[in-house]
């Protein structure tokens, strides 16, 4: 199996979709149906083959196939259908609107002459209009799987079964399920909002393991990943310790915020996969798998993230790491499915995020554009306000006069009649 299917299905989406429009590419190039039909049929196929991989119902090549071609033939028939009730209606209103025998046989004998000159013309019609059936269907389909058919990443470790994980996904998760099947532990490195957290849980997903997550930050406890006993002598365990000993995935987030008492602590259990824990030394399960989120290396406070501690040496050896950039066409996928009915709008606020991020960037500025302000942005577009207002509440909010200057916004406005009123 390939890593990623998704060309794979829409390629055999077109090319059931173009192959069942050709069977009625006749009744298809005489009707005024023709491009309603076609976009009808492609849309058919790309639901129901999108419909079915989020369900899992499909697994190989020959499933998608026939799923297709159910959804074309059904809509195909029903618009051919329609097409020769059409017809045969057009021609009884004709026929009997005409009152002399004279008449009608002008109008047999003109029909006749018509089915004549089709019949001649009948291969070339055909021709036509199945390169323009084909065309089209390609076209539509493929533009309409790309934004039904959720893509799926699929990673082979070694002979193992292959990780499978639907939906949209950041362009490094292969590298992650690649790190972790090989037993590795991860630790994804990149500014706020990229998608981190949510990769782990997609990590989880593919592994089909229970999730289990914990911020870190400098007044973290032990006994938050260690447990405890309280005072009546009852041992109370952790989501760490869950995982660690029945096996699942963990999620440390924030490790550049954790003490760096607790995260000395974690580097036997990380290293040698055994850990002291309140209750005794437990060994880790075989299945136990650690993905760490951190905003830098480990080196400590930036202009940007302050409070980061260094971390050391020997827990960083610890971990694969891992880049995790801004996936501007997951940030797009994400935001645009928070604003469905306002597209546009969500669209123009992508753009000025973009190029907000991408000056303050250039300028080395201490201000930070991240995915989540387009995502909130577009979420706030959908419960109905305007792009000046989702911008200048989430993307550019408290921002001081120097930067937005240095941004390109000019001075920032009063509020709009009737904000702040009680």
């Amino acid at each position: 199996m390939r890593d990623n299917t998704r060309a794979e299905v829409r390629h055999i989406a077109a090319a059931t979709a173009s192959e069942t429009v050709m069977r009625y590419a006749d009744a298809l190039a005489r009707s005024p149906y023709a491009q309603q039909a076609i976009e009808a049929t492609a849309h058919d196929v790309a639901t129901e083959v999108a419909r079915a991989i989020a369900d899992e119902r499909v697994a190989h090549a020959d499933d998608i196939v026939r799923a297709a071609e159910s959804a074309a033939g059904d809509t195909a028939t029903e618009t051919a259908q329609r097409v020769a009730e059409k017809t045969a209606s057009n021609l009884a209103d004709e026929a009997a609107a005409k009152t002399s025998e004279e008449t009608r046989r002008a109008v047999d004998e003109a029909l006749t002459k018509a089915r004549a000159e089709w019949e001649e013309a009948r291969e070339a019609a055909a021709r036509e209009a199945g390169q323009f059936a084909r065309d089209e269907a390609v076209r539509v389909v493929a533009a309409t799987v790309a934004d039904s058919v959720p893509p799926v990443v699929e990673v082979r470790v070694a002979e193992a079964d292959p990780v499978r994980v639907t939906g949209h996904t950041h362009a490094v998760l292969p590298d992650v399920l690649l790190a972790l099947g090989a037993g590795c532990h991860v630790l994804l490195v990149g500014p706020a909002g990229t998608g981190k957290s949510m990769m782990a849980q997609q990590a989880a997903q593919g592994f089909e393991q229970e999730f289990h997550a914990l911020s870190l930050g400098p007044t973290t406890p032990m006994s938050k990943i260690f447990g405890y006993y309280d005072a009546h002598g009852q041992y109370h365990g952790t989501p760490f310790r869950s995982a660690f000993e029945h096996g699942g995935l963990m999620l440390l987030d924030e490790l550049d915020s954790g003490h760096p008492g607790l995260l000395a602590e974690l580097n036997q259990a990380l290293s040698i996969r055994s850990c002291a824990f309140a209750d005794g030394m437990v060994a880790a399960h075989p299945e136990f798998r650690l993905i760490a989120t951190a905003n830098t290396y480990g080196t400590g406070g930036d202009r940007q993230y302050v409070g980061r501690q260094a971390l050391d040496a020997a827990t960083l050896d610890r971990f694969v790491v891992i880049d995790v950039p801004v996936d501007e066409d997951l940030e797009e996928h994400i935001a645009l499915a928070h604003a469905p009915a306002r597209p546009a709008e969500a669209r123009q606020v992508i753009e000025e995020v973009r190029r907000l991020r991408a000056t303050g960037v250039e300028k080395r500025l201490p201000v930070m554009f991240s995915p989540r302000a387009s995502i909130d942005a577009a979420k706030l577009l959908q419960a109905g306000a305007s792009v000046e207002q989702a911008l200048r509440w989430r993307v550019v909010r408290g921002m001081s006069a120097a930067h937005r200057s240095a941004l390109g916004l000019g001075a920032e406005p009063g509020p709009e009649p009737g904000e702040g009123e009680a």
